[in-house]
């Protein structure tokens, strides 16, 4: 090898080893947190609507727990406190259902509900008359109802973390209830704040 030759080949192994000595030395990409499988779901919400009784309007406060699985169906319990103007009635609703739904983006998640719905009709002057018996669901005044539950969603994420997401959203839910008197037909739109906890 003559000697210019054999310079230039010494100067770009020099030139290489750096650049080599570096992609040795760069750690690798961080893997991606698997997507959990099992979560808490717990939320609160508020719901304002109206019934199939004319000028009746009603209002909702709730509460809800659940277990989300794969990120898409959510078996959940639901309690809802409120009030109806006609008759100036207590409402209790109880309800158990399923809900689905998928991250759209990781922002934006749509679902639907549907769910049995067992829910107490109590006029307030007979809570008065029998407060226990309104919390213990027995007093004499209470009509009691039996239907099912319905209802679309879209929760938009507040804040995520590696365990905990927060998202808001609103929902509309009808319900239809049979069995004694009382409006059959109710409706309402609400908002929902919900979390879920990571299990596994």
């Amino acid at each position: 090898m003559t000697r210019p030759r054999h310079i230039l080949v010494s100067l770009v192994g020099l030139l290489g080893a750096p650049a080599r000595a570096r992609g040795e030395e760069a750690p690798p990409p961080p893997s991606q947190e698997p997507a959990p499988r099992g979560e808490l779901f717990v939320a609160v919400s508020s719901a304002v609507g109206t019934t199939d009784w004319r000028t009746d309007v009603t209002g909702y406060g709730g509460f809800a727990v659940g277990l989300r699985l794969f990120g898409v169906v959510t078996p959940f319990a639901e309690g809802r406190l409120g009030y109806g103007t006609v008759d100036q009635r207590l409402l209790t609703f109880l309800s158990l259902g399923i809900r689905a739904g998928w991250q759209a983006t990781p922002l934006v998640y749509p679902r639907a509900h549907v769910g049995f719905v067992h829910q107490h009709e109590e006029s307030m002057a007979s809570v008065a008359e029998e407060p226990a018996g309104a919390v213990l669901g027995i007093g004499p005044g209470i009509r009691h109802r039996a239907g099912v539950q319905f209802g679309l969603g879209c929760d938009f994420t507040l804040l995520r973390r590696t365990k905990f997401t927060l998202a808001l959203g609103p929902e509309l839910v009808g319900a239809y209830l049979g069995y004694s008197s009382g409006p059959n037909w109710y409706g309402f739109v609400g908002a929902n704040l919900g979390a879920h906890f990571a299990l596994f």
